[in-house]
């Protein structure tokens, strides 16, 4: 079954980030991290149009596989979505203080596409159901391959085309149907309290003894969620360093003189996808930006260049902009820049009030990153104090803490 987690590690884990996303949740059947590109010929594979049904998060021949479907209500719970619930309330409940919690829609593994309007409409209210469900603080889009999908179905390198439109109404639909759930807020918490109390009530006495902890502290957590105003449902977007770049010099964020020979002769076709993307009328309903500035062989960044790219040329207020880091190993043959130089731009983004920082990963894999297991969390933990992070979008709400190492309210 899907979502089985280690409260303590998590809790642990977790402590010096003010916001934290789940991922991933999935459009394709079958999510490749192996695979490059659309084609027949390794490492290219299938990119099939979403299949209008589920949003995954495995293959879908794996039992509990899918998060939310048309069938999807309130009351009603896939193990997935439970897994992302607790997510979302350990969260809450943080013995440090209460933190956000997103689903992330997408991932390099994703080679699924929307193709069209009517599946980015789809999607977005299927993606806002399973926010209502898990009572999450919004969604994360991590579309990396739409441009390469966008001229698929016609687009150019100078005009998008439907993959973006399909794009740029999942944004809108996400925006629109989450003022709707935060409408509800009260109501679905005490849905969900309701229905969650019939599910205990039905079990054996035996049973209800061993799952108490679990049971006991939710009822309290839903009971806080019905008192505490609705949050800011928020749509984040997570882009590269280059959605924003001079035609004319696209490479002006790299300090590397000569650049690297692959660079020398090409660009990366994900140039300007925010030139394309905000084209569409999106830019008010995007909250929050997130800037993947690692994965790129051998380039070295200006950081804030990429700043004032996004400034310059986006108009984005910097307010919304995270830059992100992933210390140690990296995909793409890419190169950590190294802890001073993550400090120091931490200083600037605090110095100039822009948004904040964020890491790949959380908790990165040992045995694909067995540097970065180490390094993110002392990265995470030396930010914390130099950027000094607060809850988003008005007071941090009031929670009871739970237990670091049980995840369970103390004394149950």
């Amino acid at each position: 079954m899907m979502g089985c987690m280690l409260p303590g590690p998590f809790i642990e884990k977790s402590t010096p980030y003010s916001a934290v996303n789940y991922g991933f949740a999935f459009l394709a059947q079958k999510p490749e991290p192996d695979q490059v590109g659309c084609g027949t010929k390794a490492p290219q594979g299938p990119c099939p149009v979403w299949d209008g049904e589920n949003i995954y998060l495995s293959k879908a021949a794996m039992q509990g596989s899918h998060l939310v479907d048309g069938s999807s209500t309130i009351e009603t719970s896939t193990s997935g979505s439970v897994a992302i619930s607790e997510v979302v309330r350990m969260a809450r409940m943080h013995p440090a203080g209460p933190k956000r919690a997103k689903i992330t829609l997408g991932g390099w593994s994703d080679y699924a596409r929307l193709e069209t309007v009517a599946n980015g409409v789809k999607i977005g209210k299927l993606m806002a159901m399973a926010v209502q469900m898990t009572l999450a603080d919004g969604v994360d889009l991590d579309f990396e391959h739409l441009t390469p999908f966008d001229k698929m179905a016609g687009g150019t390198q100078e005009k998008s085309g439907p993959e973006f439109a399909a794009f740029a109404a999942l944004i809108s639909t996400l925006r629109t149907e989450f003022d709707k759930v935060e409408a509800t807020w009260q109501t679905t918490a005490l849905t969900r309290l309701k229905a969650m109390n019939a599910t205990y009530q039905a079990l054996p006495n035996w049973k209800r003894t061993n799952v108490k902890q679990f049971y006991a502290t939710n009822f309290q957590y839903l009971k806080e969620v019905a008192a505490n105003p609705a949050p800011h449902l928020e749509v984040s977007w997570t882009t590269r360093f280059n959605p924003w770049v001079p035609k004319s010099d696209p490479y002006n964020y790299a300090l590397n003189n000569p650049l690297p020979v692959w660079a020398q002769n090409s660009t990366f076709e994900s140039d300007n996808e925010g030139v394309k993307l905000y084209a569409l009328n999106v830019s008010d309903a995007v909250d929050t930006i997130n800037v993947m500035a690692y994965d790129a062989t051998g380039l070295k960044f200006n950081y804030t260049q990429i700043f004032d790219n996004f400034k310059r040329l986006g108009n984005v207020d910097l307010r919304k902009v995270n830059m992100g880091f992933e210390p140690g190993e990296q995909a793409a043959s890419g190169v950590w820049e190294g802890h001073d130089k993550d400090m120091e731009v931490a200083k600037f983004v605090k110095d100039n009030n822009i948004g904040g920082c964020m890491i790949w990963a959380m908790n990165p894999n040992a045995k694909q990153a067995p540097t970065g297991t180490t390094l993110c969390p002392e990265t995470a933990k030396a930010l914390n104090p130099i950027l000094e992070p607060t809850y988003a979008w008005g007071p941090p709400p009031k929670y009871s803490k739970v237990d670091a190492s049980t995840g369970f309210l103390p004394g149950l």
